[in-house]
């Protein structure tokens, strides 16, 4: 018999992946599956558990938001034999499941984490932390895990527009060199982001993202002379214009980030900590996942 891994996190979003529990149990049970279910503790626990006894199963499914996926994705990483993993997202923003077509209704979702096309994807190193689908600095970056859960559940994707918006009366400027596959950069920036991603906090952002071919792409947006200069930022980021004075925009398999103050990084909408030199590195199609 197949063994199963069944990981849920019972506070993602809305909280409402309790409801399907008892359906799900019963539906990988009639595909001959033996089970075991655990709920996430807290912070770090996905990660740990997946880590101490992922080796021992055919397939992982975890429920929860972009940060229990991370949890996830960190977890399978550190094991030398890597079961097939699922996905069912119920958080609050989904960016990842959206991004790359897993369904967001829970049953279709459950369905797929163990019956859906498998599908090689790349993670990025970020030091001696995995991602799956963005690192970013700066402006708005940190708004996915600086924003309250209630606040999120009550009004989802406006809550991260309304603490956006009271963000920008305190932009705040990072002078940074940045090294990659094809040269160096030096400048001063408000945004950066490192993604295999095309929707990010919500937002799609039509990158041209390619998820299993060992490049990231690299978004920065300088930091603009005056504030008048945003609103023409605002509307390059959603006409999808990466080709102007504002931004540098390439795809690279590695880029490493030197700053002299400590700069706040954030790891697939959750906190990365703060660092003057960050060195992240793609690891081509490293994890196998159902979609």
């Amino acid at each position: 018999m197949k063994k199963l891994l069944l990981i849920i996190n019972l506070h993602s979003g809305k909280a409402v992946i309790g409801e399907y529990i008892a359906e799900m149990l019963d539906f990988y049970s009639k595909k001959d599956y033996d089970i075991s279910v655990y709920c996430s503790q807290g912070r770090g626990y996905i990660e740990k558990r997946i880590a101490d006894v992922g080796s021992e199963y055919n397939n992982i499914i975890v429920c929860g938001g972009d940060g229990s996926f991370n949890e996830a994705v960190n977890g399978v990483m550190k094991l030398k034999t890597k079961p097939v993993l699922g996905y069912v997202p119920c958080g609050s923003t989904n960016d990842f499941a959206n991004t790359i077509g897993i369904p967001t209704d829970i049953y279709d979702a459950y369905v797929t984490a163990l019956e859906g096309n498998s599908f090689k994807i790349d993670v990025g190193k970020f030091e001696n932390k995995y991602f799956s689908y963005v690192a970013g600095f700066g402006l708005f970056t940190n708004l996915s895990y600086d924003t309250d859960q209630n606040i999120k559940n009550l009004l989802g994707y406006q809550a991260y527009v309304l603490k956006g918006i009271s963000e920008l009366s305190a932009i705040k400027n990072y002078n940074m060199r940045v090294e990659y596959d094809e040269g160096v950069i030096e400048d001063n920036f408000i945004v950066g982001l490192v993604t295999n991603s095309n929707r990010i906090a919500g937002i799609d952002m039509n990158l041209s993202a390619d998820y299993s071919d060992g490049l990231f792409e690299v978004l920065l947006i300088k930091t603009p002379n005056i504030l008048t200069v945003m609103p023409t930022i605002v509307n390059a980021l959603i006409d999808h214009n990466f080709n102007n004075d504002y931004m540098y925009y390439f795809k690279t398999s590695s880029v490493k980030f030197s700053s002299t103050n400590k700069v706040f990084w954030t790891i697939d909408g959750e906190s990365g900590g703060g660092h003057k030199d960050v060195n992240i590195s793609v690891k081509k199609r490293a994890i196998v996942i159902k979609i």
